[in-house]
């Protein structure tokens, strides 16, 4: 009987080995036969197309051929081909998924070609090729117009899942999200049958889904049409470095903070703290205007922080910069980053955690944060970033709800937790923990999809909340025969 079970599981194992290679193999015919650039295993330039940032995650990916598309047409045939075929494909547009999900599939669909960067006839609408990282999306657009968009600080970042997922950078208090500067999108479907614009008139529900759930679920995205703006001529950067030997004042500064930039920070101010071991928590952003306002503006603040910091004056630095200048400050280095291949990785374990405007972090809840912090020894290196999203006047928060398939209109601010080095199960259970100290006040507390989690155990409702069904519905519709893939997606 043993013997018999074995050998039918045995048998099982092996069709489904060889139907999979059957798959694979009518696949890699497929594209040879439209003429699609691929890197298939044995290629010397695999190891580099399948190298994800996370290294973390590296084992945990298995795609079997990845297509360099050099334009729409590829995408066209390369999608053909993958759903005749019954093969699942990823995106990947700069690569820097924390969960290596633009990795994911079968099928990789680098967009690294894609890099376009161009005025729309004479306007303020710039357009850009999905593989175009932010760092030279930002300085070619800055270099041609003197102009700006809303978008994150890490310039190895892709426009691909940046601008349909969500898209934070200091600025957007200012000018909203990276999703609510597109004007429209031009789309290849899941089939390759077509390719589609997609805007707030031509396939509305389509450009609402695309905008905040989007990256790899019912579409391909190739080009991106983005409003622009002025870029500030004067960028105030600041930072006040605290250190705290005692726990409960750490706590006392971090609600003084988050209580502060929810009441008083201007819709021109980028603000929020990073937290370090040590009890070390730096006050920083970037404020969108001369300096000497913005040093009216924080006086107050630093007054109340000087109590709790027993009179000390706290590691100091304010400084004006260009506009270019202060994105460079911000990455930590030059904009250019290369147009193909990957060249920065890393080793962590994240997770996310949003903090409506109406239920910020009590003192309680901050209080045993911060024990844990200082208490719970630990061999991971860790920072957290938390960023104001909220507040007075932010850009943000004025978008409708409805308008968009992003669920954090009402946030107040953006908690980032990370770790890397030492024995993985320790690093993650150290994050998880580290989350969980606040307690059961943060039960609710929605996820932030751009900080990919794999651990989250309802990723769906985490990201997008009551828009699921929404979403879920627009799946059948753009992708019935679940071709793209992402793994925490539709």
């Amino acid at each position: 009987m043993h013997l018999s079970l074995s050998l039918f599981f045995l048998a099982a194992t092996l069709w489904r080995a060889d139907a999979f290679n059957v798959r694979r193999d009518a696949l890699s015919d497929c594209l040879a036969g439209h003429d699609v650039p691929v890197v298939m295993t044995a290629d010397p330039g695999w190891d580099t197309a399948v190298k994800p940032y996370n290294l973390r995650l590296q084992d945990t990916i298995d795609p079997t051929i990845v297509v360099v598309a050099r334009n729409e047409a590829d995408v066209k045939k390369a999608m053909k081909c993958a759903w005749s075929t019954k093969t699942q494909v990823s995106v990947k547009s700069g690569g820097h998924s924390y969960g290596a999900y633009g990795l994911a599939g079968t099928m990789v669909l680098d967009m690294s070609d894609f890099q376009k960067i161009a005025f729309s006839n004479g306007t303020d609408i710039v357009i850009v090729g999905a593989g175009v990282r932010l760092g030279n999306m930002a300085k070619g657009l800055y270099e041609l117009s003197g102009r700006a968009l809303p978008h994150g600080t890490c310039a190895g970042v892709g426009i691909g899942g940046h601008a349909t997922l969500g898209g934070f950078g200091l600025d957007s208090r200012l000018w909203g999200l990276t999703i609510d500067v597109v004007e429209s999108m031009r789309v290849v479907k899941a089939d390759g049958r077509k390719a589609l614009e997609v805007s707030a008139t031509k396939n509305a529900e389509l450009f609402w889904g695309l905008r905040g759930a989007g990256a790899s679920n019912f579409g391909v995205v190739t080009e991106f049409r983005l409003k622009t703006f002025v870029a500030p001529r004067e960028n105030t950067h600041f930072g006040y470095q605290y250190t705290f030997a005692d726990s409960g004042k750490l706590a006392r500064a971090l609600v003084v903070m988050q209580r502060w930039g929810l009441e008083k920070a201007p819709k021109e101010l980028g603000y929020g703290f990073l937290l370090f071991p040590g009890g070390t928590v730096n006050l920083r952003g970037v404020y969108y205007g001369p300096k000497d306002v913005f040093e009216t503006l924080i006086a107050p603040l630093l007054d109340e922080l000087k109590v709790i910091y027993d009179g000390r004056v706290p590691v100091t630095t304010v400084s004006v910069k260009g506009w270019l200048e202060s994105l460079e400050y911000l990455n930590g280095g030059p904009l250019e980053v290369p147009l193909k291949g990957y060249d920065s990785h890393d080793t962590f374990y994240a997770k996310s955690l949003v903090a409506p405007e109406d239920r910020p972090i009590s003192v309680g809840a901050a209080s045993s944060f911060a024990a844990y912090l200082q208490f719970v020894p630990t061999t991971a290196s860790w920072y957290v970033i938390c960023n104001l999203y909220g507040g007075p006047g932010s850009v943000i928060n004025s978008v409708p709800a409805n308008s968009t398939s992003y669920r954090h209109r009402s946030s107040g601010y953006v908690w980032q937790f990370v770790a890397s080095g030492g024995p993985e199960a320790n690093v993650v259970e150290y994050v998880k923990n580290m989350v969980s100290s606040f307690g059961n006040e943060i039960d609710g507390y929605p996820a932030y999809a751009p900080y990919a989690d794999p651990e989250l155990e309802d990723p769906q409702t985490a990201y997008w909340g009551d828009n699921v069904e929404r979403l879920r519905e627009l799946k059948k519709v753009w992708d019935a025969d679940d071709i793209l893939l992402n793994p925490q997606g539709f």
